[in-house]
């Protein structure tokens, strides 16, 4: 257990680093600090829906897209 939340931790730094420095290519200027915590927020948010509707049997397979997209 131990292990994948040391795991999920360094995805999350690494990814956290990534989207904000591209924020900051960008212009998004102080907003770039939780810009990447907006991304990843809306990547769970749309898959928990996702898993829930699917099931519920009633699969929108756009959300899962629009996950992959962010």
């Amino acid at each position: 257990m131990a292990g994948a939340v040391l795991i999920a931790a360094i995805g999350f730094a690494g990814s956290y680093a990534a989207v904000r420095e591209l924020a900051l290519q960008k212009g998004f200027g102080d907003f770039s600090l939780v810009f990447p915590i907006g991304i990843d927020a809306g990547i769970c948010v749309l898959l928990a829906l996702d898993l829930l509707l699917t099931w519920l049997r009633i699969p929108f397979p756009l959300l899962r897209q629009t996950a992959w997209l962010l």
